[in-house]
């Protein structure tokens, strides 16, 4: 498995994690729009486990660092 494939697969992980556990907390759609995401992609994954295409998957994860950075900048 290639160094890009493990570092996607880590990332899934994590985005997925941080989104199941965050849900409630979260503006999905702001998050689909701050990445030009098609409209329902986050909900699917949530409500009904549909799988995130894997080019969605490094934006949510750069979105992601910087919701949860908490830096006061």
């Amino acid at each position: 498995m290639s160094q890009e494939k493990k570092q996607l697969e880590k990332n899934r992980k994590r985005v997925e994690k941080w989104l199941m556990s965050n849900q409630r907390f979260i503006n999905i759609t702001g998050i689909e729009k701050e990445i030009s995401a098609p409209k329902g992609l986050v909900q699917k994954f949530i409500k009904y486990d549909k799988k995130i295409n894997d080019k969605w998957i490094n934006p949510l994860h750069g979105v992601i660092k910087v919701i949860s950075s908490f830096s006061l900048r």
